[in-house]
């Protein structure tokens, strides 16, 4: 009976290792690179960790077109669907506990694989936004009277009630609403886009905000999105690929449970009602969990 708690908290502590190294956190972390300190120095304060997580969820929200109360819903599903999938093959509730917190994340997963097809159509139409916000900056060295044009231009012809707010739109609305920041602003601007181009894009403005001198170097990063483009739709087709071989490997290996319990009963009993076995059997669920993790990271939409 002792075991049940011992093992929710080695899943508690393995799920949260797989966070931390799914966000590149580092709560050990004391040495600074200097030139990364400087370059925060010049280009202002970044995110907070809890902002950025949220911004993430926000973004893969508005991507999926999910709203809370659906993504709530599909946890609840997801972690009553693992339990009682746990109760059917091991037909033990800590075991069937335990899935159901290994599964928990699922709806995160296929949030993630869904939003591939927004951030591709994002991709699509970044490059032409980043030239329009370049050039108009280049004219009047206003970042915020850049984008405002850029906004305009795109609004123009679209009635009210069919405009979708965009993260450029957003950027605008804060920036003259909420927080006058800049630096934040564009921040929070680079941390809507998942786009290695864009994120460079956004970093030289912020230091264009201090050095206007700077704002040539634009030019480069944005003429550089044009390969970006067909990298993502060979992204995306890998993205399938290596989903679709994960979920099928980790079918493979959990499958040999319910063969077992109809080829031998006795080994079966072994497996699911032993220390041995239960721990055998948390430790492949919990190497399912973190491999999800990697697939997931390594397959991350728009990160190039």
């Amino acid at each position: 009976m002792n075991l049940i708690p011992c093992t929710l908290t080695a899943v508690f502590l393995l799920t949260s290792i797989a966070l931390l190294l799914l966000f590149r956190l580092n709560p050990f972390s004391i040495v600074e690179n200097p030139l990364k300190k400087r370059r925060l120095i010049l280009a202002g304060t970044k995110l907070k960790i809890t902002e950025r997580i949220v911004l993430h969820f926000a973004t893969l929200f508005r991507q999926t077109r999910c709203s809370k109360k659906k993504f709530l819903i599909l946890l609840i599903v997801s972690a009553s669907g693992g339990f009682l999938a746990g109760l059917l093959l091991f037909t033990n509730a800590g075991l069937a506990a335990v899935m159901a917190a290994c599964v928990l994340p699922a709806p995160y997963f296929y949030l993630t694989v869904k939003s591939s097809a927004a951030a591709r159509e994002e991709i699509e139409g970044l490059e032409n936004t980043m030239s329009i916000i370049t050039n108009a900056y280049a004219g009047n060295d206003d970042i915020i009277r850049a984008v405002e044009l850029y906004v305009e231009e795109k609004n123009r012809y679209i009635p009210v009630h069919l405009r979708t707010p965009t993260p450029f739109d957003e950027f605008v609305s804060e920036i003259r609403l909420i927080n006058p920041n800049v630096e934040h602003g564009l921040y929070r601007l680079s941390a809507k886009i998942k786009n290695h181009y864009f994120s460079e894009w956004v970093k030289t403005l912020i230091l264009c905000h201090q050095d206007r001198r700077l704002k040539f170097a634009l030019f480069p990063i944005v003429k550089a999105m044009n390969d970006a483009k067909s990298m993502q739709v060979e992204s995306d087709g890998m993205m399938v690929r290596v989903w679709r071989d994960y979920l099928l490997t980790a079918g493979l290996m959990f499958s040999i449970i319910p063969m077992m319990r109809f080829a031998n009963k006795e080994w079966f009993f072994l497996l699911t009602h032993t220390a041995v076995g239960k721990l055998l059997i948390i430790l492949m669920m919990v190497t399912a969990l973190a491999t999800a993790f990697y697939v997931m990271k390594a397959t991350k939409p728009s990160n190039r």
